[in-house]
């Protein structure tokens, strides 16, 4: 698995089609893996067939390291900007989620690493800040960590509920590579006590204090159906962006890469095509 150095050295596991450059960068969302963004990658390089790609495990998922609690949001930025190193100039950066606030801090802290931001429902609360014991830290710490085989895994994904609306395809990459195998069957790899500590430490950090500071091109995109980003709160998201456009997407949640896959690719290949991101 090749890895690139993060913040202090930390082991941070990537892939994709990029040597030392880049055209785009994908972060995942808490819980989650790099793995997951290969079918929009492959989408978006269809339209840019010279694009090239990188995409990371936050530290704690997939294959890069675990480390120690508290599971602080601010590293994960310093994380991004050791991997990226000088070679992000006129990329995109597309994150979902925790990832998305994670490219956003990396933004403020290193201005002009990137020149275009996808943000996909970025998890970005304004203050008080502080470490929450928030109800979904809850679900993610109660989650199950292990089914007998592979096989088994899948068909309880593709069951009824929370992961019915997702593409199969990226069900697939989340079975084979949000779990593998383990000592006692096929066992999650971001444990669930790491993705519930992040969620606590979500809301203890500045990055919507320091939004404003962020002078590089924006793109929110947001499900239609999101249960976080919708309201006066979107309102006021967008409007802390001094360049920025938004783009609702059809028929998805919060899950937007996970369930529409092809129209995130689209908007990814649009950002490229507009010159806005392209070192093609």
């Amino acid at each position: 698995m090749p890895r690139r150095d993060g913040h202090d050295g930390f082991p941070i596991a990537v892939e994709g089609t990029a040597g030392s450059a880049f055209d785009v960068l994908y972060v995942h969302a808490n819980g989650f893996c790099k793995e997951l963004w290969r079918p929009i990658a492959g989408a978006v390089a269809v339209r840019h067939p010279h694009s090239l790609w990188l995409s990371m495990d936050l530290r704690g998922h997939g294959s890069s390291g675990r480390g120690a609690p508290p599971y602080l949001w601010h590293p994960l930025a310093l994380d991004i900007l050791a991997v990226v190193g000088s070679t992000s100039s006129g990329s995109v950066g597309v994150g979902h989620s925790m990832g998305a606030a994670s490219l956003a801090r990396a933004e403020i802290l290193a201005p002009g690493t990137f020149r275009t931001l996808v943000l996909v429902e970025p998890i970005l609360f304004p203050p008080p800040h502080g470490r929450a014991n928030i109800p979904i830290a809850d679900i993610a710490q109660h989650r199950r960590r292990v089914f007998s085989d592979r096989d088994a895994a899948r068909r309880r994904f593709a069951a009824p509920g929370p992961f019915a609306t997702w593409d199969p395809e990226m069900l697939d990459l989340y079975v084979d590579h949000g779990w593998g195998p383990g000592g006692e069957g096929w066992t999650i790899r971001c444990e669930p006590t790491v993705e519930a500590d992040y969620y606590r430490e979500g809301n203890n950090v500045d990055t919507w204090d320091r939004l404003t500071a962020i002078d590089t091109h924006v793109v929110v995109v947001v499900g239609e159906t999101s249960d976080t980003h919708h309201g006066s709160y979107l309102e006021d998201l967008v409007d802390r962006f001094s360049r920025v456009d938004l783009v609702v997407v059809g028929g998805a949640g919060h899950l937007v890469p996970m369930e529409k896959p092809l129209e995130l690719a689209n908007i990814v290949a649009d950002v490229l095509c507009s010159g806005l991101g392209t070192t093609e």
